[in-house]
């Protein structure tokens, strides 16, 4: 296996040619890479800091948005490169500002929480004079208000020669969401690597695909049709009042809109709009009943009264409307003590269970959007046998319910990696950039819209083979309009990707040097070679094995069709020395595959 050699680089990283790709056009200029899940953005992340370190610099920062992604970028970096640990400091909220101090100035590297960066900037406690690299890990955040953002706007103001690398995965569905992103970064160039690019393709790692529709029970179906007609009354008066939009399928925002109407109204004396407002704040409250019954289950819309009981003790007037309602009151009563009637939960216990009798040894990831459902499903996953399970949530507290400190989600994801449980169920705080070394499968308890938050579910995960994830889809229900979006999401920014990979921005960073790489070389047995030659000679190899992959495809086509089946392709093996995100992906019928999936897709 041919190996990366640097001064800064620790041996075995195994060469690839796209990272050098990358690498060459990051050290050359400021950059925003978009690299698919699983192809190893950080390994490129590596190779600027060992170049930046050869070429003196004085100081790095690396930007993290969760304290967990700073942690792991720290334990990583200690790992791939030669430099002494107490170079390597983190700088979070955790930390005392006086002692923040202390270690800005005597680290080499720096990863943090980009708020902290941003803080002590602005009191004065850092300057970014010095910075000689800004990485921007999940650069997708750095828009509007994010301090991700406000932190490369006070870098390129206050730098004295600035160098800002920004890797994503998802920069935006939109050709403006993308557009808008590397404006506030003001870099000199965006470098796409596509999955389908010939550099890429070998080091794809099939990942079979099922998307589970299930079909909502009698009883839950039972349990809807008075609060569905209640609702259809609310918003049938607001439509024809003309504060709710006529259309067949009511969302969220169609709902705030007409709050704002409300808000106009009354603004303007108008004494409809009182009435409206009343509507409008029970109709928000019971979509969100409708769609916890629908697509969490019995038990999530049940436990969300129950705050709005804990909502009502506290004296919030238009919650204690809501639960007076007699179709509201009826509901509770009908389903005091009874069972979980919707199917999600028993396909997710069956699928566990399947699972774990046949790979005992691996781990399993669950994503659900609502902490009451995370905290159902671990009450059951529990009676599931060789089962070890526990939760990952945010730190904000709900009510009188506590989330998790940052220590203590640390403590969880440390325990998941060293294989102390190995079914783990988190809300969308374990969705980004966490590297969970084997979990080998990885189960959506429901879709998400987000093309970004889509794509960094689906690569929460270090894959060294083939992989297994699940997508749970209520029919009929808001699950279905979810998938199809978050699907034409990701195609729109595939196309879009596609059209402006070759486009060279105009950012005010000054190129920093030709990116001849002439400090890395390839390793492979007694020979050493320079690390651009390695990458002219991959992109030869590599065309050709596409075109003889195309020619035995063509040949299998063929044979097909005169009645003898195909060979499937052998899987390729992810080599142990490079350890970085995978993904997953939706499935479709549709043949075409989203971009920033990162592998073949081996579909059910």
């Amino acid at each position: 296996m041919p190996v990366l050699s640097h001064p800064f680089l620790r041996d075995g990283i195994e060469a690839r040619g796209y990272q050098i790709a990358a690498t060459q056009a990051c050290i050359r200029c400021s950059t925003l890479l978009v690299m698919p899940t699983g192809f190893g953005k950080t390994a490129v992340q590596w190779n600027c800091i060992a170049d930046a370190l050869d070429s003196g610099v004085e100081k790095i920062v690396i930007t993290a948005p969760t304290v967990g992604l700073v942690e792991q970028q720290r334990r990583m970096i200690l790992e791939r490169l030669r430099i002494d640990a107490e170079c390597v400091r983190t700088y979070t909220g955790s930390d005392r500002p006086a002692k923040r101090g202390d270690i800005w100035n005597e680290g080499t590297i720096i990863i943090a929480t980009p708020q902290v960066i941003r803080n002590d900037v602005d009191s004065g406690l850092i300057h970014l004079n010095n910075v000689g690299l800004l990485i921007i890990d999940e650069a997708h955040h750095a828009k509007g208000n994010h301090a991700t953002a406000q932190v490369a706007d006070r870098y390129r103001s206050q730098a004295s020669e600035p160098w800002l690398v920004a890797a994503t995965a998802s920069p935006g569905s939109t050709q403006n969401a993308i557009r808008q992103l590397w404006d506030r970064l003001n870099v000199n160039r965006i470098f796409v690597a596509k999955r389908e690019d010939d550099l890429l393709k070998p080091y794809a790692v099939d990942m079979n695909i099922a998307t589970i529709r299930v079909m909502l029970d009698a009883k839950t179906l039972a349990l809807l049709e008075p609060l569905e007609a209640h609702q259809f009354e609310e918003t049938d008066a607001l439509k024809r009042q003309g504060f709710l939009a006529p259309t067949g399928h009511l969302t969220a925002g169609l709902i705030e809109e007409a709050a704002q109407r409300a808000s106009i109204a009354i603004s303007r004396n108008d004494p409809r709009g009182y009435d409206a407002a009343r509507r409008i704040s029970d109709v928000r409250r019971m979509h969100m009943l409708l769609d916890l019954l629908k697509t969490q289950g019995l038990r999530s819309a049940r436990s969300y009264l129950e705050r709005a009981d804990e909502q009502l003790r506290e004296g919030e007037r238009s919650t204690s409307r809501f639960l007076k309602k007699q179709v509201v009151h009826n509901f509770r009563q009908t389903v005091q003590g009874m069972d979980e009637c919707h199917p999600k939960p028993a396909y997710v216990r069956q699928l566990v269970q399947e699972h774990l009798e046949k790979h005992p040894d691996e781990r399993i990831l669950i994503f659900s959007e609502y902490r009451d459902t995370v905290d159902h499903l671990v009450d059951d996953l529990n009676q599931v046998p060789n089962a070890v399970v526990d939760r990952f949530i945010g730190q904000s507290k709900r009510g009188k319910r506590e989330g998790m400190s940052q220590k203590q989600q640390l403590e969880q994801l440390e325990r998941f990696r060293n294989g102390e449980m190995n079914v783990l169920v988190a809300t969308s705080v374990g969705e980004e950039g966490l590297d969970v070394p084997s979990a080998s499968m990885v189960l959506f308890y429901e879709p998400v819209s987000s093309a970004i938050r889509t794509i960094q579910r689906r690569g929460r995960t270090a894959r060294e083979r083939s992989g297994s994830v699940h997508v749970l889809v209520a029919n009929d229900t808001r699950d279905v309009h979810v998938l199809h979006a978050s699907r034409n999401r990701e195609k729109r920014m595939h196309s879009v990707l596609g059209r402006m990979r070759l486009e060279t921005p105009l950012g005010s960073y000054k190129v920093r040097k030709e990116g001849k790489l002439l400090e890395f070389s390839i390793v492979e047995g007694e020979t050493n070679q320079p690390a651009l030659e390695f990458l002219e000679q991959e992109k030869v190899r590599l065309k050709s094995i596409e075109k003889e992959s195309q020619n035995k495809s063509e040949a299998n086509s063929n044979k097909k069709q005169k009645g003898n089946s195909t060979i499937a392709p052998t899987l390729h093996t992810r080599s142990r020395s490079q350890k970085s995100l995978f993904d997953f992906g939706e499935d479709s019928n549709d043949p075409w595959d989203p971009v920033l999936d990162g592998r073949g897709i081996n579909r059910r």
